[in-house]
């Protein structure tokens, strides 16, 4: 049960604490007053999407936290193994905050949370009707949904294994139909990789090849003054015919600093760094022959390198921007081709993988709809009888199965089917119901499917929209009922309703100091007689309404 609610900044609610009891709890209170957004303040708990436009105006933060009490052993131990910090007494604190910029900072116990783990968690405490809930009961597509949430235990394996099943054939069955590609169109996609894969492989590339062809092209261009610069060199170096070269010069200029050297061991630095400059002399000497050498054994015409380099630009601007990024490309058409080549006997293993999925989601449609048309009877009857108590003595409640093929929720359709009045035909849902009479099938679907439930507390907003009179009545003592076996917290705008209340709290809006806000408190007794007599009249609180009010909840005491 949800035992104490707070509050903080969020729109006119400055700083509420509520605290709940078992059984019955009614909110009412004058349009506008808050009742909405108290609502709002227990959906953004649970999870609910949140509108930064709910904070208060000058704060930069809303916040909301409950404590709940588990007492279902088996909710307790699920809840715990979902990460939830539940204390011996079956005490759980959850709580949300909302910054300005649109971040939560959410926290199961102590720890920290996703808001998904908020809202799994919240789901599992808190079962919430709104009027959202009406406008889906008025959508067929949603009533598959209703008739699920009857499987109890059983439904809670079958509809996961049937959706896993389903998805797992759906995906293989865009692989295979991706796979089956026109016959003509897959003979023109080999036809054009092994072109592009022989274009490129002929070609003998290497990815260093174009840099030394550029640079072997730049020799040529430029050999004659190469040779005479080279020639020059060596000439100075150690071949000049005057016996005047610079190696000559540095081994006599070696060979007397050694000669003094002996004489004086401060100069064998020097002279040993002679020698090695003589040493590297000679390897620069060679070097430089042997580079000469090959300048005059250049043989490869410029044109044939032009054409060599002509061809690498070529495929390089049809496949890509290096000789590496080409060679990359002829793999991956390759790897495409033996792929396409190998088509036939994939698209026949896919081809058996899609059957064998087909066949297993078969079977897992089957076992849900066993279940579903297992469920049928009984829904149909308890809702049925429960519509009855609601004063629709005459009503008839049907559930309709037509069998489809295979689709996202199984393989067939489910249509909520209603006759109010004696004689007249079953009709789909959404084309005979009054407001009156769709809150009515809304509450005698939820009793009915809360009937068990782990789900210790059940919320209705609303849930008296359209009814008036004994109708009324009859919507109390079923809130009533429920609240029997679960704690019950229903915001309400009428006085039959609100008379059959445990604990009856106002909300209310004040002003103080210029600056408005919401307080949620509980009424006495007395209270409770002069907030059902406004109920009942308005502004003009009279004797007589105030007798009504006193009958209501002595009514309401003898029959709840």
């Amino acid at each position: 049960m949800l035992f104490s609610l707070h509050i903080r900044n969020i729109a006119l609610l400055d700083d509420v604490q509520i605290e709940f009891n078992n059984g019955f709890n009614v909110l009412s209170g004058e349009t506008g007053a808050g009742k909405s957004i108290l609502i709002s303040s227990i959906n953004l708990l649970l999870g609910d999407r949140a509108n930064r436009e709910l904070i208060r105006h000058g704060a930069d933060r809303a916040e909301v936290s409950g404590l709940f009490y588990v007492d279902n052993a088996q909710l307790r131990a699920y809840l715990t193994e979902l990460g939830a910090e539940i204390d011996e007494d079956g005490a759980l604190l959850i709580s949300r905050q909302l910054l300005r910029d649109g971040k939560n900072i959410c926290r199961i116990g102590s720890r920290p949370a996703t808001l998904a783990e908020l809202k799994t968690i919240g789901q599992l405490l808190v079962n919430i009707h709104g009027q959202l809930d009406n406008q889906a009961l008025l959508n067929p597509g949603e009533h598959i949904h209703f008739l699920d949430s009857f499987l109890k235990d059983e439904g809670k394996t079958a509809l996961p294994a049937y959706t896993e099943a389903y998805q797992n054939w759906r995906n293989l069955s865009k692989q295979a139909l991706s796979m089956d590609m026109d016959e003509a169109e897959h003979l023109r996609k080999i036809d054009m990789l092994s072109f592009e894969v022989d274009e490129i492989r002929s070609a003998n590339l290497d990815p260093d090849e174009e840099e030394d062809l550029k640079r072997r092209r730049d020799v040529i261009n430029h050999r004659r003054q190469l040779e005479k610069n080279v020639g020059q060199a060596i000439s100075v170096l150690c071949d000049s015919m005057d016996g005047q070269d610079a190696r000559q010069a540095l081994a006599i200029a070696a060979e007397s600093l050694e000669s003094a050297a002996a004489l004086d061991g401060e100069l064998a630095p020097l002279s040993d760094a002679l020698f090695s400059i003589l040493d590297e002399t000679d390897e620069v000497s060679k070097s430089l022959r042997h580079y000469f050498d090959r300048l005059s054994d250049e043989d490869l015409p410029i044109d044939e390198i032009e054409a060599r380099l002509d061809l690498i630009y070529r495929l390089k601007r049809k496949y890509g921007k290096t000789v590496s990024e080409v060679l990359a490309h002829a793999d991956a058409c390759e790897e495409e081709l033996t792929t396409l080549q190998t088509m036939e006997a994939q698209k026949e293993q896919m081809a058996l993988l899609v059957k064998e999925a087909e066949q297993k989601a078969a079977d897992c449609a089957a076992q849900l709809t066993f279940l579903r048309q297992k469920a049928i009877p009984a829904v149909e009857s308890a809702i049925t009888e429960t519509l009855h108590f609601l004063n629709m003595p005459d009503a008839d409640f049907r559930v309709e199965l037509t069998n489809i093929p295979l689709s996202r929720f199984g393989a067939e359709e489910i249509s909520f089917m209603i006759t109010t009045n004696s004689g007249d035909e079953l009709r789909p849902l959404a084309k005979i119901v009054s407001g009156g009479e769709l809150s009515r099938i809304m509450l005698a679907i939820k009793s009915v499917l809360t009937d068990g439930d782990s789900t210790d507390t059940l919320i209705f907003d609303e849930i008296d929209a359209g009814v008036s009179g004994i109708a009324a009545q009859k919507i109390g003592r079923k809130l009533k009922s429920l609240a029997a076996g679960k704690q019950v917290l229903c915001v309400t705008h009428l006085a039959q309703i609100a008379a059959m209340a445990d604990t009856h709290f106002l909300i209310k809006k004040d002003s103080v100091d210029g600056h408005t806000k919401t307080e949620v408190v509980p009424l006495s007794h007395s209270e409770r007689i002069q907030e059902l007599a406004r109920i009942i009249s308005g502004e003009t609180v009279t004797a007589t309404t105030l007798k009504q009010a006193e009958e209501l909840i002595a009514f309401g005491k003898d029959n709840g």
